[in-house]
């Protein structure tokens, strides 16, 4: 240790003995006390201030930036010990180096913090946006957002600067154009069923006359709607069928995506039927009520719509069985009155009388269904739809009634006598062998 100056000899040096109760060395003695404690207070100062830095909160991949960094502030101090505890007699660089890395250590800690709560805001963000579409980007920039804050590739991620999007949907966007566009609506057309049944149908569309606005509404929402200039991007390079489909049917040469976004629109136009109740024609009326009119009283026993089933010379075939329906009787392949219960009959084998009569009624079946049939003694007892819903033969009969008592100031097609047949039973389902079972 250097001498301290004090009557020219070192107070530590062996072999001197010394006189402490000299005043000047009482002084010398209590001075380098007082710097040992100094340098104490310091050094416990310091080590405090490490154990002070809490990692706690920091994200996972930045705690070995933090440790890294305190673990060079660590090393730094233990190299430099004398020098940062002696600022006086060293100068003041070594302590304010070590300072420094020690607020770097810390400042890991404050920027890793920040951004973790970054991530989290940027996953709160990204569930607000519900069933949206990242934009393109996004991904990449959330990844670099995640890397160690000591990377130079890591960037925090603002949100304000993505902009989410829906995936087109084409019928929304049509309905949001046309519901501002009124439909023209064409002369009526007569459609025969057969000889003796027509309906009418009317159709509506929109007026030629509209072509250019939608044509122009549909190139500016491919600059506004993200979801849908991606599709037509998409559809112009990789679907040319559809576009020359476009091309053939609107006679034009379609450039590029934004074009493709206009006569995609234009085709997208609605298109409406209207139809009316299937009806007889006015000769087929004329014969029923002619036929009535020549039968004594006038009055006919009701006729079945059931019983109408195969009649016109052409019976209806059961698949494969060999039953056939014919005059509304089912027959075996013998030619005998048949009991049966059958699955999956085509409901065009049915009078397209039927569906109108029924529908009067509230009954609202389709010739496109299936249905199973159930008939007893060669008479069709009843029909079951796909749902469990029974039409028996009195159902058919009051739904005739009501569709008579509708036709107001015409003559009725139906006369309401009691049916030839006795009275139907009800229809309960099916035993083991899948014999019907009546009521």
């Amino acid at each position: 240790m250097a001498a301290t100056g004090l009557l020219g000899i070192n107070p530590y040096q062996k072999g001197v003995a010394i006189d402490i109760s000299s005043k000047p060395i009482n002084l010398a003695i209590q001075l380098e006390q007082k710097e040992a404690a100094k340098k104490e207070a310091l050094d416990k100062y310091l080590m405090d201030y490490e154990k002070s830095l809490n990692p706690a909160g920091m994200r996972t991949q930045d705690q070995d930036v933090f440790l890294g960094k305190l673990a060079q502030a660590k090393q730094y101090y233990l190299q430099n010990r004398e020098k940062i505890l002696n600022p006086a007699k060293y100068g003041a660089d070594a302590q304010s180096n070590y300072f420094a890395s020690l607020r770097d250590a810390q400042n890991a800690i404050g920027q890793s913090k920040q951004a973790m709560a970054q991530d989290k805001l940027s996953t709160q963000h990204f569930i607000a946006q519900k069933d949206l579409n990242a934009p393109d980007g996004y991904a990449e920039a959330l990844q670099l957002s995640h890397l160690p804050i000591s990377d130079p590739r890591y960037r925090p991620l603002d949100v304000t600067q993505w902009k989410f999007y829906k995936t087109y949907n084409p019928m929304e966007h049509a309905n949001k154009v046309y519901s501002k566009i009124p439909l023209s609506q064409s002369a009526p057309d007569i459609i025969p069923i057969d000889k003796n049944y027509f309906y009418t149908k009317k159709t509506s569309k929109i007026d030629p006359q509209y072509q250019n606005t939608i044509l122009q509404q549909g190139f500016i929402d491919y600059t506004t709607d993200e979801g849908l200039r991606k599709e037509m991007n998409h559809v112009f390079d990789t679907n040319k069928t559809e576009v020359k489909r476009l091309e053939e049917k609107y006679k034009t040469k379609i450039p590029n995506a934004q074009a493709l976004s206009g006569y995609n629109l234009w085709d997208l136009q609605p298109y409406k039927e209207t139809t009316t109740d299937i009806e007889p024609t006015e000769e087929y009326k004329s014969y029923l009520i002619g036929t009535r009119s020549k039968n004594k009283g006038g009055v006919v026993k009701m006729e079945n719509l059931f019983d109408k089933t195969g009649a016109g010379g052409v019976p209806v075939k059961i698949g494969g069985s060999g039953y056939e329906i014919v005059s509304g009787k089912v027959l075996d392949k013998n030619g005998n009155s048949a009991t049966v219960n059958f699955k999956n009959f085509s409901g065009e084998n049915f009078q397209p009388e039927l569906y109108s009569v029924l529908e009067k009624y509230g009954i609202n079946l389709r010739r496109k269904d299936k249905y199973r049939v159930v008939a007893k003694d060669g008479r069709i007892e009843s029909i079951i739809d796909s749902k469990g819903n029974v039409i028996d033969r009195k159902t058919i009969m009051n739904a005739q009634k009501k569709f008579d008592t509708e036709r107001k100031g015409e003559e009725p097609l139906y006369e309401y006598g009691e049916e030839g047949a006795p009275k139907a039973k009800t229809y309960k389902g099916v035993d083991k062998n899948g014999n019907p079972i009546y009521e």
